[in-house]
């Protein structure tokens, strides 16, 4: 089956020329049809990510499907899919108004803990950027929403066309994210270390970290080899970041729920394909940190972490971690080692390239909507605030 969908995806017709393109929509009970041809898409697809993989939105719509209850859409031409993407329907409060998004590929993030999208894209045979994004903006146009989102989506062609083809008519409100990473590629090109890369001060305070942390024991990187330790490592990751989070006043990011299962689904499925990285930073027997980590297409997304801060309070367990980790990744042949979005004072140390990802947000025009923008700009100004839209 893979091979026939690849077969016909090399062999969809060019894009000048043809027909008009249609969508074929399709219910959550339908997805088992469509994975395959996720899946497939997914490899095929430009600017595709492990967000957008046929592991990642099978166990979402597993553990989250008959919350968010999608429309599966199909773009086709002669009977070739040459797109394929979610649209989720969420219903949120804002002040006394209640509005309707629609997002792309996720939802919320509120309902049920559902985990937030990065490096989101529609999945498209390249060259049909302008008509996929043509036809989703009719297909939009027949729906009833108060606003259209597209979260962390990356500068593409496809963003281009989602911004000028899709809702002309509607101004677009959009959010840059800064995402850091570690060009490994050129590091090893250059034939230099991970830490060579870093300022003075980060090396000085790495170093000096794992030199108090030698006095337990060897300083050095474990990496799970299976499923069980993969699960071990992750319940210790778990741990100790629910420990520092519930000290503080908050939930943390894995607290008893669906948020939870989706993550222990997801490494039972991901990790025998090697799109997992469970790794575990040690000082002889005692853990320092340990991180839960995407892999693919020789990418690395740092996604989460725990560290033990009590083993050594004067050390910094989470710049030591992730330095062994980066060099680990060096070694192993990987191209990037990703922080994901989020301008933390830790990726600006410990990273130095870094690539935009855009929160789009589409508004239709409307009494409520004009309600609500208002309640926000007279916010703004009792709380002394500067006035910028979203």
């Amino acid at each position: 089956m893979f091979a026939a969908l690849n077969n016909s995806l090399i062999e969809a017709p060019p894009c000048a020329g043809v027909g008009r393109l249609s969508i074929q929509v399709h219910e959550l009970s339908e997805w088992p049809q469509i994975a395959p041809l996720w899946a497939v898409m997914a490899e095929n697809s430009p600017y595709s990510s492990f967000y957008l993989s046929e592991d990642w939105t099978s166990l979402w719509l597993d553990v989250f499907g008959e919350f968010v209850r999608p429309q599966i859409l199909r773009f086709m031409v002669e009977d070739v899919p040459v797109g394929v993407c979610l649209l989720v329907r969420d219903v949120e409060r804002r002040g006394p108004f209640r509005v309707s998004r629609l997002y792309m590929n996720t939802g919320a993030g509120t309902l049920a803990g559902r985990p937030f999208m990065e490096f989101n894209s529609l999945l498209y045979i390249a060259g049909w950027e302008e008509k996929i994004a043509a036809a989703l903006g009719e297909h939009l146009r027949a729906l009833d929403w108060d606003e259209f989102s597209i979260e962390g989506i990356s500068p593409s062609p496809m963003l281009s066309w989602l911004q000028v083809d899709t809702l002309p008519e509607l101004p677009a409100s959009v959010k840059v994210r800064s995402s850091y990473y570690v060009d490994l590629g050129r590091l090893r090109i250059r034939k230099k270390s991970y830490e060579s890369s870093l300022s003075s001060n980060t090396r000085e305070q790495i170093r000096r970290s794992i030199k108090r942390y030698s006095r337990l024991g060897a300083v050095r990187v474990e990496i799970a080899q299976d499923v069980p330790q993969a699960e071990d490592f992750f319940e210790e990751m778990r741990g100790m970041h629910q420990a520092r989070w519930n000290g503080r006043g908050h939930a943390g990011a894995f607290a008893t729920g669906r948020r939870l299962d989706f993550h222990r689904a997801l490494i039972k499925r991901a990790f025998p394909k090697g799109a997992i990285q469970m790794l575990r930073v040690l000082a002889g027997n005692s853990t320092i940190g340990v991180l839960y980590n995407f892999v693919q297409h020789s990418k690395v997304y740092f996604f989460q972490s725990g560290f033990d801060y009590e083993l050594d309070s004067d050390c910094k367990p989470g710049f030591v971690t992730h330095a062994l980790a980066i060099q680990h990744c060096l070694d192993a042949g990987f191209s990037d080692y990703d922080f994901l979005a989020g301008d933390a004072r830790y990726k600006r140390s410990l990273a130095k390239e870094r690539r935009p990802l855009h929160w789009v947000v589409f508004g239709r025009p409307g009494m409520r909507m004009a309600m609500i923008e208002l309640l926000r700009v007279m916010k703004h100004r009792m709380n002394g605030e500067p006035d910028f839209a979203n």
